[in-house]
């Protein structure tokens, strides 16, 4: 077997589901074509490509020359199209039959229009699982790319060879991606790139290069660099003038035995493992990462897991737990087209977060419930509500489906809605986004180091807080949930209880409500005590949850169990996912999904309505993100010695 040097040069290409139109012919412009172009006017450079399925489906509707060339370049044998799950899930985090179905969609898709299956797979955002090297393999897939920070937590310290790894027997070869190269390519001079092959050449090693294709033109300043600027140009000459060996993943596969066995434990490429810690985390992680040497602590030293986003944001878990629930019902009762919009729901984009929006970009969330949504309404549904625990977390939860509304309660403190759905949209209106602490809200480290010549890589640009921001990184005190009774003293101001600066007066411990279904209705009672002026009075509240076809009514009523009269303002919140051109208010009426629905109180109360917005990290920079806004209906309530007071809000369909 050949032990020659090769370069093995290889891009992934991916658009989420759900993005939007201008951002795929944008990405197209500056680099998918021009990169294609490029490649083949050097047609002596071999390499390998993956391109998602929300790509390729553009492509062949939108943008034929670029469909043209994925032909043309693999049809000639320059070009290696690699397989992986269709719609670009997360694999290790989808049911296994998903899994499957997802990696077969994409065979039969490349078969089909490429004339051959692919013999190797891009690997989602490299999130590895020992488990999927039998997934892999019984699917028909031969190897796949993992990053150096897998191979050095498998106790590896050649990272230039090819291994391989089995699970229940089935074999899998595994390609270490560069780490160095990474960042070397496209952001570093030529010559700096030459003196590195030069060492990767006197071992015999393989240099492997596998990262983002929007690196060529997307990323902050790459389309200058790389096309303005020649350098991709320049790199391509290189290799063939230097007569540097370059082949595709396959053609390397097929050229080498395995170097060794091994067993890579769960991972992803460094930057996901240390994003998906927490702030405080992050920080220790750092102090040990730069304070222990490097070849002593890889094997041990690991950051996170990428499952931990579940835990990091609820909104993820929330995701995630509604995805697998919708999988079971597709293998129960659904059709081949809930398949395929499950699959859509899938994609990975919307699960977690790090350099980029991911999960803080509604309309991503949007388009991932959008497709769950689709796949659930062509499965049949239960009659009436159901007690289940779909989040796992041991507490009942009360789900209730028809063809208009489907709701989500938890028997949690103080009862209220975690999800409403309305299928003739399939939109989810509970998709807000909390604020919360994130890494980079914390002043940066000042760094030392001098700038590298060429281009930085996303990694690699430090991003001051923008000045002003403090209100958009204090985080909520509780989850954002709708139909949530609060009560304050009559003096509190609407932009008080905005900011979370008002204390609430109901006190009402941390059990949970008592929690049953009366005919149709879902009913909460829970006891506790307004406290105001430093006096504890006893209170008790039932919540009704009255779904009515068109409508759903949640009625609260209060009932004074003191010998006192209280006076407070009772304040009813609903958080809800709308954009602000699909939203209007008529006095303390809200017509929402421009006048599809409408949402209101059965009688008199002030409408208190504010925006609900978040700062996150992108590739450029920091965005303030509209993710929905708060609705609170607020009344004075006079209540006296043993009287009850009932208040009523409406969610309806537009007459």
């Amino acid at each position: 077997m050949n032990r020659e040097f090769a370069f093995l040069f290889g891009v992934h290409n991916h658009q989420p589901v759900g993005n939007f139109g201008w951002v795929f012919e944008n990405a197209v412009a500056d680099c998918y074509l021009p990169f294609l172009k490029a490649m083949k006017a050097h047609s002596r450079v071999k390499f390998s490509a993956h391109y998602s399925g929300p790509l390729l489906e553009y492509f062949a509707e939108h943008c034929r020359e670029a469909w043209d060339l994925l032909v043309e370049l693999t049809s000639q044998g320059q070009m290696e199209l690699l397989g992986g799950g269709f719609y670009e899930p997360i694999l290790p985090i989808i049911p296994e039959a998903d899994r499957r179905g997802q990696i077969e969609m994409m065979s039969a898709y490349l078969e089909e229009n490429f004339g051959r299956r692919p013999r190797g797979i891009w690997l989602t955002e490299r999130v590895w699982e020992p488990n999927l090297a039998s997934t892999l393999a019984s699917a028909g897939i031969e190897y796949t790319l993992l990053d150096e920070n897998h191979f050095h937590s498998a106790g590896v310290t050649d990272l230039h060879d090819i291994y391989i790894t089995e699970d229940e027997g089935f074999p899998l070869r595994l390609l270490p991606i560069d780490q160095k190269l990474r960042y070397l390519i496209p952001f570093r001079d030529i010559e700096e790139i030459g003196r590195y092959f030069d060492e990767i050449r006197a071992k015999g090693g393989l240099a492997v290069l596998g990262d983002d294709g929007e690196k060529f033109g997307l990323w902050p300043g790459t389309k200058s660099w790389v096309y303005e600027k020649g350098w991709l140009d320049q790199f391509l000459v290189f290799l063939e003038e230097n007569e540097i060996r370059t082949m595709t993943y396959a053609e390397a596969v097929d050229a080498r035995l395995p170097a060794a066995r091994i067993y890579p434990p769960p991972a992803s490429y460094a930057e996901m493992m240390e994003w998906v810690l927490e702030p405080g985390e992050a920080r220790q992680y750092h102090h040990l990462k730069t304070t222990l040497p490097a070849s002593d602590s890889r094997r041990f030293l690991r950051a996170g897991f990428f499952r931990d986003f579940f835990r990091k944001y609820p909104e993820s878990r929330r995701l995630h737990d509604r995805m697998n629930g919708i999988s079971r019902a597709v293998r129960a009762g659904g059709d081949a087209e809930a398949t395929r919009e499950l699959f859509r729901g899938q994609g990975n984009d919307p699960y977690w977060h790090g350099v980029f929006g991911g999960l803080y970009l509604p309309h991503l969330r949007e388009a991932a419930y959008g497709h769950l949504l689709k796949a659930e309404s062509r499965c049949p549904a239960a009659a009436g509500w159901m007690k289940v625990d779909y989040d796992l977390d041991g507490r009942t939860e009360f789900v209730r489906r028809d063809d208009r509304f489907g709701l989500w309660a938890k028997s949690g403190k103080s009862g209220g809605l975690d999800e409403i759905d309305y299928y003739p949209l399939f939109r989810n209106l509970s998709d807000v986004f909390s604020r919360r602490p994130e890494t980079y809200h914390l002043p940066a480290d000042a760094g030392t180091g001098s700038k590298p010549d060429g281009e930085k890589s996303i990694h690699e640009i430090s991003k001051p807080l923008p000045p002003g921001i403090a209100h958009l990184i204090k985080p909520d005190l509780r989850p954002r949930r709708s139909a949530m009774d609060r009560f304050y003293n009559l003096e509190a101001k609407p932009a008080q209880i905005a900011a979370g600066d008002e204390m609430e007066r109901g006190e009402f411990g941390e059990e949970h409500a008592d929690a049953r279904v009366e005919e149709d209705r879902l009913v909460f009672e829970q006891s506790g005590r307004i406290v105001l002026r430093s006096a504890a009075s006893p209170v008790s509240v039932r919540k009704e949850i009255i779904p009515l076809g068109p409508k759903v009514r949640v009625r609260t009523l209060i009932r004074n169990q003191s010998n006192r009269q209280l006076h407070f303002l009772q304040a009813s919140e609903w958080n809800l996912y709308q954009i602000p051109e699909e939203i209007k208010t008529d006095g303390n009426i809200v017509h929402l999904c421009h006048g599809r629905l409408v949402i209101a109180p059965l009688s008199a109360a002030e409408l208190w309505i504010h925006p609900l917005q978040t700062l996150s990290q992108s590739e450029k920079d920091y965005d303030t993100i509209h993710q929905g806004y708060c609705l609170v209906w607020v009344r004075r309530v006079e209540l006296p010695p043993g009287e009850s007071d009932e208040s009523t809000i409406e969610l309806s369909e537009a007459p």
